[in-house]
């Protein structure tokens, strides 16, 4: 099987080198890890949205979950349900931890405070609001990459998980020949 490019796999030019963190089933890409840390014109600047779903058939399937406002339920639960949002913040400071080790290993020097801050005081969406739900995309892919985002379970549980008779890699070019 080819592999998209990164552009094909983003729909963008990246803005930070990454790899491959997780495959689905069939060889195809499914969750990116990018650099938390990225210099652009001279200036170092934090990327706390460093993990990226790019499996087609899992990215369409949690767009129409958000469509159906699973975004808002996912915020009501994390006010009500202690145990949930427990388990939520815990996954978050995981992320942060990591987030934060490797940028100390790619910035040339001592980390600046206002990157400290950034990519230990926001989500794995890049949201300061912890008790908001921002992107399911990016719960799904911290919960496929580290198994740590109550979110993202909830989220894979409804989407199921990819098998090799579900082609990911050729997903949106079957689902657009429906």
């Amino acid at each position: 099987m080819q592999y998209q490019t990164a552009v094909e796999l983003l729909g963008r030019v990246p803005r930070t080198p990454f790899t491959v963190k997780t495959f689905c089933p069939d060889g195809s890409p499914q969750v990116l890890l990018a650099n938390p840390v990225f210099i652009e014109d001279g200036i170092w600047k934090p990327f706390p949205t460093f993990l990226w779903l790019v499996c087609p058939r899992l990215k369409t399937q949690v767009a129409d979950l958000e469509q159906h406002g699973k975004i808002k339920e996912f915020s009501q639960k994390l006010d009500s349900d202690d145990e949930f949002r427990e388990k939520f913040l815990h996954g978050q400071s995981e992320i942060s931890l990591l987030r934060l080790e490797m940028a100390e290993k790619i910035y040339p020097g001592e980390l600046p405070e206002h990157i400290k801050e950034i990519l230990s005081e926001t989500t794995i969406a890049g949201s300061r609001d912890f008790r908001g739900v921002k992107c399911l995309h990016s719960h799904l892919a911290q919960e496929l990459a580290f198994h740590n985002n109550p979110i993202g379970e909830a989220v894979l549980n409804s989407v199921k998980k990819c098998s090799k008779t579900d082609n990911c890699g050729e997903y949106c070019t079957t689902r657009s020949s429906q």
